[in-house]
C-alpha cells in the first residue's frame, strides 16, 4: 500500500504532500482499528490519491471527486494514472482519448483553468467550436504535470477499490467505506482543506457530498446543483454533476455547459453579495 504517489513534484508542494500523508496514515489506522481484525487486511487494501505535479501552481485549482479506484488495490491511484496520461495513453485495454471519465477530466479542466466559458444561450455551432479548441487529452497529457501544463486533484469518496468485473459502481463496498471514513473525524473534509481547490467537481455523488464539508445552496438544474463549500475553513464552489461515464450523455451539453453554468452563477452570486455589502 502506498500513501503517496512516487512521481515527480516541485520542492514547493513537497510540505503538502506531508500533509496529506499524515492523514492517510490516520486514515489506514482508523480502518485497520474499527471492527473486528479483519479490517487489517482491508485497510492495507486502500487506495490513496491527492494531487498531480504544479495543482498549486493553476491559475483555478479543480479538484475531481468520483466514487471508487476500480482494480488497482493497495495501489496509489495518481501513481498509476500519472504514467498513463502522460506516456502510455492508455487506460487498461483503451486510449485515453476514447476513455470518457478521464478525458473528461482533462477537457474541463482545461477549459475552466484556460478560461474557455460557454453559456446555454450559445449556439450549438459557437458551443461546439469552443469545445473543439481544446487540445484531445493524449494532446494534453504530453505536458500534464509540467510547470507550464495542465494539472488537477483528484480524489475518491470512497478509499476502497472495486475488485469485481462488474463496471457498475459497487453502493455496498463504497457506502461501507464512507461511512467509516465520517466516523469520529471527518477524513474527507480534511482531505479537501488540504488540497485548498478554488473548484470541486463531484461525479452524482448524491447526499454523500455532505461529508466534504458544509454546504450552502446556490443553484440547481436536471444537469448540476452547485453549492458554496466550507471545508474546515477553506471555501469553494462545488459542483456535482453526473458521473463521467454515465451511459448517453453527451461531453458539450450534459457537462461541459452546466459546469460553466453553474461558475457563471455563482459569480454572479458572489458579485451580488459584495455590491451589497459595498452599499452598506
Amino acid at each position: 500500500m502506498k500513501f503517496l504517489p512516487d512521481i515527480p513534484y516541485p520542492e514547493n508542494e513537497k510540505p503538502k504532500l506531508a500533509r496529506l500523508e499524515n492523514l492517510f496514515r490516520d486514515w489506514h489506522q482508523h480502518f485497520s482499528s474499527a471492527g473486528s481484525g479483519s479490517n487489517k487486511c482491508v485497510a492495507d487494501g486502500m487506495v490513496f490519491d491527492g494531487f498531480y505535479p504544479h495543482y498549486f501552481s493553476q491559475k483555478t485549482r479543480v479538484l475531481f471527486i468520483g466514487r471508487e479506484a476500480r482494480g488497482i488495490e493497495s495501489f496509489n491511484n495518481l501513481e498509476v494514472l500519472y504514467p498513463a496520461y502522460r506516456e502510455g495513453k492508455r487506460i487498461g485495454d483503451q486510449h485515453l482519448n476514447a476513455n470518457n471519465f478521464h478525458s473528461r477530466m482533462m477537457y474541463v479542466a482545461y477549459g475552466i483553468v484556460n478560461e474557455m466559458p460557454v453559456s446555454q444561450d450559445m449556439s450549438e455551432a459557437s458551443k461546439t467550436a469552443l469545445w473543439k479548441k481544446i487540445p484531445y487529452a493524449s494532446e494534453i497529457g504530453d505536458t500534464f504535470g509540467e510547470p507550464n501544463g495542465l494539472s488537477f486533484a483528484f480524489m475518491n469518496i470512497s478509499k476502497l477499490s472495486n475488485e469485481s468485473e462488474n463496471w457498475q459502481s459497487d453502493w455496498g463496498v463504497i457506502n461501507s467505506a464512507h461511512q467509516l471514513s465520517s466516523q469520529g473525524r471527518t477524513f474527507n473534509q480534511e482531505e479537501v482543506a488540504i488540497l485548498e481547490p478554488h473548484i470541486v467537481i463531484t461525479m452524482n455523488l448524491e447526499d454523500k457530498i455532505a461529508s466534504l464539508g458544509e454546504l450552502s445552496p446556490i443553484h440547481s438544474s436536471p444537469f448540476a446543483r452547485s453549492f458554496w463549500l466550507n471545508s474546515g475553513g477553506h471555501r469553494s464552489l462545488l459542483i456535482d454533476t453526473f458521473h463521467f461515464t454515465a451511459p448517453g450523455k453527451g461531453d458539450i451539453e450534459d457537462f461541459y455547459v452546466p459546469i460553466c453554468e453553474a461558475i457563471r452563477h455563482s459569480a454572479a452570486r458572489l458579485n451580488g453579495l459584495n455590491r451589497r455589502i459595498r452599499a452598506q
